[in-house]
């Protein structure tokens, strides 16, 4: 039995304590896939009497210059970090003319992960922590720029069994496109939250925290649920890629005054999301994902709608809601690779919405990648986001985003 080093230890504490991406059944396709990208490389690794170790990270440092149709900044801080449709200014009076741009320079999408993996008399027991610094908070641009570390991932799994935080089952990560962007194609289902999941070949079933986002109250989201969000998706996995198709149901659920009347409502309602990765070749692949339901919210287009309405009688009124996308990695040569993603996204509100109300989103993402060596990476990108709300006004962003990373 190998003895851990002081400096393995020193790194595997400082990591644990300060804290990849996918679920434990995903894992290794999404590590390989990250691989590829160049967003990730063999980790560093250490032995803990029968405990193996492994850490690594990436620091990713990006400058971005804006610009936007109805002003000069999104109308929340995290746009300026990373495309968020649901911050794309929209005048409704058409007072505020186009922006002169804005530049923000940040390096607070960099991080850091811990994997363990233990032999016991009852299997296998892994675990993976991740974290990164993409709050505000702690300093400001006057002086530190210093930001609060994040939890994005924190789960154990055992036998076929997963408990913790970590993608959502109905995310196929494998769908997502590969851009500078933090999260790129707004039409994309994006979630992170805790969970507790089985996994038997292709077949997935989980429950997972519930959180309901409403329009017409006083919260959101709203904490009042009383029954998990429930999941179950199927893979299909071969040398072709893999295709996924998960259905989610949900209570919606609040309590609340309203108009004076204290208000304790509950909906029940749904989502489908077909997804994937097909290749192209050996090293290119088209990704994909459709999705629909009454009850997607917050699931999707990082809660640029919410899942319904609360009415003048306090009742819910679930919001149908669609959104697609499509994107294509193709590689030049062994070190130039470009993306191109579109998405699109729809919300069919009721008429008792205000009309500031978002109806639908656009995004395109287009991208050239160099990757200088295996741990380092270099590229450019183009984003365009379009938001419309109910009255028929749009906005819509600019941007150019270069992007310098450095995985380990």
């Amino acid at each position: 039995m190998k003895a851990i080093t002081p400096k393995y230890l020193c790194a595997s504490i400082a990591l644990a304590c300060a804290g990849t991406v996918g679920a434990a059944s995903l894992e290794e396709r999404v590590e390989m896939l990250e691989q590829q990208a160049g967003n990730q490389q063999a980790a560093g690794q250490a032995q803990a009497g029968n405990t193996q170790l492994s850490f690594g990270g990436f620091i990713k440092a990006d400058t971005m210059y804006s610009a936007y149709s109805d002003g000069e900044e999104a109308t929340s801080g995290v746009g300026d970090d990373f495309m968020v449709p649901s911050t794309i200014p929209v005048d409704p009076a058409d007072l505020v003319d186009e922006g002169s741009g804005k530049l923000n320079m940040i390096a607070k999408q960099s991080r850091f992960w811990l994997k363990s993996e233990t032999e016991t008399s009852a299997g296998t027991v892994k675990s993976h922590i991740e974290v990164d610094f993409q709050t505000n908070g702690m300093g400001d641009e006057r002086i530190s720029n210093s930001y609060a570390v994040r939890l994005r991932h924190a789960y154990l799994t055992w036998d076929k069994w997963l408990f913790g935080q970590t993608w959502s089952t109905f995310f196929n990560v494998s769908a997502l496109p590969e851009t500078l962007d933090f999260v790129g194609a707004a039409g994309t289902v994006f979630e992170r939250q805790a969970q507790i999941r089985y996994t038997n070949g292709g077949l997935m079933l989980a429950m997972e925290n519930p959180s309901t986002t409403l329009y017409g109250g006083t919260e959101n989201p709203y904490d009042d649920n009383a029954m998990p969000d429930l999941v179950a998706r199927y893979n299909v996995t071969g040398d072709w890629g893999n295709v996924s198709l998960a259905a989610m149901g949900r209570e919606l659920a609040y309590q609340d005054n309203i108009g004076g009347i204290n208000q304790d409502e509950s909906e029940y309602g749904y989502g489908l999301s077909l997804a994937g990765r097909m290749k192209l070749g050996e090293m290119d692949d088209v990704r994909f994902q459709a999705n629909y339901g009454n009850a997607l919210g917050r699931y999707t287009t990082l809660n640029a709608f919410r899942s319904g309405q609360i009415e003048a009688d306090g009742s819910i009124d679930l919001i149908d809601q669609w959104s697609a996308v499509l994107a294509l990695r193709h590689h030049w040569n062994d070190q130039w690779r470009s993306n191109f993603a579109l998405s699109v996204s729809e919300a069919d509100n009721p008429d008792t919405v205000v009309a500031t109300t978002s109806k639908s989103i656009q995004s395109a993402h287009a991208n050239l990648i160099w990757q200088v060596a295996k741990p380092l990476s270099l590229g450019g990108e183009l984003i365009y986001g379009n938001r419309e709300i109910e009255n028929g006004e749009e906005g819509d962003l600019k941007r150019v985003q270069f992007t310098a990373k450095y995985a380990f």
